[in-house]
């Protein structure tokens, strides 16, 4: 198969319709010539959607605890709204876009979190239905939504979904858009390039720190699973010309 980069969009991102607009655009025209797969999540329209509904929300060390009521709105925010956005968004502007979800085909299996509710971790990716959309000329926008082994539909961590792809068909880019340019240093600048080796020491100088952990964590993963190279970028500077921290060997 062809070179392919799965890029991850969400975030604070999707309420920033100038820059949604600039990423729709910009991979429209440039899925013309190369593979790409498209892993989303919406944590700011989930959030709506239970507020509308009426839903309460219920955190276990911080993370969301996903009864059978919010699985239900999560569903419908990712595959019924997001989803469609997204892959709307994209055939107007001359992509072959499908929208999917990681349940479409059994293209993931997950483990449940059990302390969390219907949370999965993915434990096995299936590529046969992208690779089938793939080879038809198609570009693949995949909802974090996916099954366990008995079925049961689970609510996935969008990063963590992309990097369980990109690593199965061991892409050429894994590119994380975010609403912030890239790991900083201490003055605040945007560290071009990380060796995965480096890592270690820069979480224990506590350059690395918070949340950014565990994404760099997924990202060194990743290159050990056969990524060649991890993108986490600036989401309003658009995807052709992607600005940010690369990831590498």
């Amino acid at each position: 198969m062809k070179s392919l980069t799965v890029v991850k969009f969400g975030g604070s991102l999707t309420k920033n319709l100038k820059a949604q607009d600039k990423f729709l655009k910009e991979l429209a025209g440039i899925s013309r010539r190369r593979r790409f797969i498209l892993v989303h999540g919406g944590g700011l329209e989930i959030n709506a959607m239970l507020e509308k509904f009426s839903v309460a929300s219920k955190f276990v060390n911080g993370l969301r605890y996903t009864d059978a009521d919010t699985l239900s709105v999560v569903e419908l925010a990712l595959s019924g709204k997001v989803n469609r956005v997204l892959t709307t968004g994209l055939i107007k502007n001359g992509a072959n876009a499908v929208g999917i979800s990681g349940k479409d085909g059994k293209s993931v299996i997950c483990k449940q979190v059990k302390e969390l509710g219907f949370v999965g971790e993915p434990v096995k990716v299936n590529k046969k239905l992208a690779e089938v959309l793939l080879e038809a000329g198609f570009l693949p926008v995949i909802a974090s939504i996916a099954q366990d082994a008995k079925g049961d539909v689970m609510n996935i961590n969008a990063d963590t979904l992309a990097s369980s792809i990109a690593s199965a068909f061991k892409a050429e880019k894994l590119i994380f858009l975010t609403d912030v340019p890239g790991v900083f240093d201490k003055n605040k600048k945007t560290i071009k390039e990380i060796k995965i080796g480096a890592v270690g020491a820069l979480i224990k100088s506590e350059v690395i720190t918070g949340g950014m952990i565990p994404k760099i964590k997924g990202c060194v993963s990743s290159v050990k699973k056969g990524v060649k190279e991890v993108w986490i970028a600036d989401g309003a500077s658009g995807i052709k010309n992607v600005k940010g921290t690369v990831i590498k060997r």
